[in-house]
């Protein structure tokens, strides 16, 4: 068994200055409403996957824009919340968390502990935010993308793709699906 951490009790909740108190022990942190939500880690097959679909982005951005893997947003002094990837503005680079309003795309890939969230929770969160895409790579029976737009303060699905990959906005990309996993 896998020993644990003991974090310090903060009974007011946690701000996200208090972030780098956390220890660099390989769990994903979020902050709700000052709430720590604790994640395991994601397995090598995630990773893999958002490693490839960010070099994807990346090479298809132009300016200002950049693709950060594993950056964290700061939606308040108590709210955080750190997605797969993320493309933000080129400037947003040397800020410790990135701001909504630098933050274009942001791309979960889902993992069994995190479907309600992926699905539900962060989108939500992320289109009251003002973020203008959101992208959600599901693998759990077969891959498929699925993007959102932002319309008003919610976001509509633009596209579902099950092998090939086409799409315009934010960026052109054309891919084939099964290629992220592999």
């Amino acid at each position: 068994m896998d020993p644990v951490t003991l974090l310090p009790v903060r009974h007011d909740g946690w701000t996200c200055d208090e972030l780098e108190d956390l220890p660099d022990d390989g769990l994903r942190y979020e902050l709700v409403d000052g709430s720590l939500h604790v994640n395991p880690p994601p397995t090598n097959l995630h990773d893999y996957a958002a490693f490839r679909l960010a070099v994807l982005l990346d090479a298809a951005l132009g300016e200002p824009w950049r693709t950060v893997p594993g950056g964290g947003i700061a939606f308040g002094p108590r709210d955080y919340r750190q997605p797969d990837l993320m493309v933000i503005r080129r400037t947003a680079l040397d800020s410790r968390l990135a701001s909504p309003m630098d933050v274009l795309l942001a791309v979960e890939v889902m993992s069994p502990s995190s479907l309600t969230e992926d699905r539900l929770v962060k989108p939500a969160q992320y289109a009251a935010a003002g973020i203008q895409h959101y992208w959600r790579l599901e693998r759990q029976d077969a891959p498929e993308l699925v993007t959102h737009e932002l319309a008003g303060s919610v976001y509509r699905e633009a596209g579902r793709f099950t092998d090939e990959v086409v799409v315009e906005r934010p960026v052109g990309l054309h891919f084939r699906l099964e290629d992220l996993l592999r």
